[in-house]
């Protein structure tokens, strides 16, 4: 059964759960990026292929995010093809029924922690972020891999490659692999700081078995222009593209890492009103405020920005001093911002090799011991 064979039955069986002993989700994380989507996809196409109870247990790709943010995720559906029209979401499955049946297992790529009782049914964990302390419930260290990569997906094929299984790496596999890792990494760029030699070498592998010749320096660009394309986009669809929520006991943030080349200063420019903004952390359970992260590459240099809106202005002062302290090592230099507001702060972040996988461990922190100042 082909990759896209193989989509097309996991989707047609969804009405049918009931039939199988086992049902085991391979879930991405909740930004839904271009690793997190063809991680969970291809990785549960392998299990699936190596299965030796198809009858019995149903490997199923779950994309942890919603149709109405999917349809922004432009390099996706490009690398995808025809393909991103067989794709499951998170709803569209009731883990619930499924936990009480005792017929659910969960497999995390791209993340390793899910906050809910489905944690503790988690039976194998492969990503790419820094080790949340106390996160992981899994006892089985042989479960677990967790390595500081450009790209989860050099894992996933890793895993693949050095399996000891009948499994065929495909031309289109061996595509799909390679346009996360080339993205992920800036197609390799030492600026950007984001390459091991794991990538590097995984990546070569997985050139050995691309049988239709095709330029990756212009895979890289094509991919890097559908996930900079925000025609049409409204500056919620712009916020709420790639996010992630933190939460702690007093305050919730949601942190967005806006499309490829389109600058945090650019998107305040274009607030008129906080209509849209405040709308926007509504509709992510109604958070208190957004760290927003840029970045632009331009002849191998890149830039970084970041931003922040908060809903109250007594919460301004303890985020803005927490941000900038030295040992953070962002390195940021406030800039002025085109419009007058003042629950709004924006810098240019001169540590270009901090991305989001080193900026939101911060941000939980700042969550986890935030203190309203009228505490006592």
């Amino acid at each position: 059964m082909n990759f896209t064979d193989y989509l097309i039955y996991v989707k047609s069986q969804l009405n049918n759960l009931v039939k199988f002993r086992l049902i085991r989700i391979v879930l991405g994380n909740e930004a839904c990026d271009l690793d997190s989507a063809i991680s969970a996809c291809v990785y549960a196409y392998f299990l699936h292929s190596t299965c030796q109870s198809k009858d019995e247990i149903l490997h199923v790709p779950i994309l942890n995010t919603q149709p109405s943010v999917f349809r922004l995720r432009n390099e996706i559906h490009w690398l995808l093809k025809e393909n991103h029209s067989n794709m499951i979401f998170i709803d569209d499955i009731d883990l619930n029924y499924l936990y009480d049946k005792n017929k659910l297992e969960i497999i995390l790529v791209d993340h390793h922690c899910l906050y809910s009782k489905f944690n503790k049914i988690v039976t194998q964990i492969i990503d790419h972020h820094p080790l949340k302390e106390n996160s992981i419930a899994l006892q089985d260290s042989s479960k677990i891999k967790i390595e500081l990569v450009g790209s989860c997906c050099t894992l996933i094929a890793e895993e693949i490659l050095t399996s000891n299984t009948n499994f065929q790496m495909t031309n289109e596999i061996a595509y799909l692999l390679t346009g996360p890792i080339l993205f992920d990494t800036f197609n390799f760029s030492p600026s950007a700081g984001r390459t091991t030699e794991k990538d590097k070498q995984i990546y070569e592998q997985l050139l050995t078995y691309r049988t239709l010749p095709v330029d990756d320096s212009t895979l890289f660009k094509d991919l890097k222009q559908c996930a900079s394309t925000t025609t049409g986009m409204s500056v919620q669809d712009l916020l709420q593209k790639d996010v992630k929520q933190v939460s702690g006991p007093n305050i919730r943030l949601v942190i967005s890492s806006l499309p490829s080349e389109y600058t945090v200063e650019k998107l305040i420019g274009q607030l008129k009103t906080m209509k849209d903004i405040d709308e926007f952390l509504s509709n992510n359970d109604n958070a208190d405020g957004v760290v927003m992260l840029s970045l632009e590459t331009t002849n191998d240099e890149t830039k970084r920005q970041l931003g922040f809106y908060i809903k109250k202005y007594e919460h301004m002062l303890p985020i803005n001093e927490y941000i900038q302290r030295g040992e953070h090592n962002l390195n940021l230099r406030e800039r002025g911002i085109p419009i007058n507001q003042a629950r709004i702060k924006l810098f240019e972040q001169r540590n270009v090799q901090a991305s989001r996988k080193q900026i939101l461990p911060l941000i939980e922190n700042f969550a986890k011991d935030f203190a309203p100042q009228n505490s006592s």
